[in-house]
């Protein structure tokens, strides 16, 4: 559980690198974790707890023989999935913001966005490449 704050994406890169590290993860693989998991991160801060400061980001990996889970969780209310404007859209190439899902959806797999208690999970599913 990381603080609400975009600070805190030290830690979470720490431990993205060191679970990569673990499993054993090619670079390029790696890399495409940290963007993705950036990505996420700070639209859950952002968006999702408003950048309060007193709420918290969840974050799991949980890695299987073909696949890794990614689940990021905040405190906030959702959104629309299919509702977002589409960044490569000509009236919204200047804007600057609303290219993280983009990124995301282009390495890997929304498997779930959804409410979650009192929060908000976005759940992702990654096919990774090893060394």
């Amino acid at each position: 559980m990381l603080q609400g704050n975009s600070s805190a994406y030290e830690v979470l890169y720490r431990f993205v690198a060191l679970f990569s590290q673990d499993e054993g993860y090619s670079t390029l693989f790696f890399e495409e974790l940290q963007l993705t998991m950036k990505e996420a991160f700070v639209n859950a801060v952002k968006h999702g707890n408003k950048e309060r400061e007193d709420l918290n980001v969840s974050i799991s990996l949980t890695a299987s023989a073909e696949v890794l889970l990614a689940s990021v969780r905040d405190c906030g209310n959702g959104f629309n999935l299919d509702a977002l404007p589409n960044p490569v859209d000509p009236r919204n190439l200047f804007r600057l913001s609303g290219r993280g899902l983009y990124i995301i959806r282009s390495i890997a797999e929304i498997i779930a966005c959804e409410r979650d208690g009192d929060g908000w999970l976005l759940t992702l599913r990654y096919r990774p490449s090893w060394q």
